[in-house]
Order: structure tokens, then sequence, then C-alpha cells
């Protein structure tokens, strides 16, 4: 399964370029399409894990973003 996440940056925070190194470095990757970056997880413990790690990269920089979840 995949985790889908499309970000809004904010210009009160920091750049766009550092947003993307911070969603690369929670172990998201870039994709083309409706969404900004996606991720595979296994169960549910691992989709915990990978939100709790993004959540935790993006706090504190204004941006905003949704996910969605879908079957491979």
């Amino acid at each position: 399964m995949k985790i889908y996440l499309k970000i809004q940056f904010s210009s009160e925070g920091p750049s766009p370029l550092d947003i993307i190194k911070k969603v690369e470095e929670a172990g998201f990757k870039p994709v083309v399409g409706d969404y900004d970056f996606a991720t595979q997880f296994e169960n549910p413990e691992d989709y915990g894990e990978k939100v709790e790690t993004l959540h935790h990269a993006l706090r504190g920089t204004k941006v905003q973003y949704t996910l969605n979840t879908k079957k491979d």
C-alpha cells in the first residue's frame, strides 16, 4: 500500500527546497501527478511510524499537508 502526500508551502516558513529535503529524509519520494510525494507501507504499525516521522519532520515549518492512502 502507499501513502500519498500533498504539500502546501508557506511563505512564512523555510524554503520549499528545505521542506523537500525534510520530506525525503522522512522516507518519501517525489512523484508526478496529483500528489507531491509517496512512500510504501506494509502494515498498520509501519503506516503509523511513517506518518509520525513525517509529522515530526514538518513540525514548526508552517507547511500544511494532506495524506491519502491507496492499495497498489
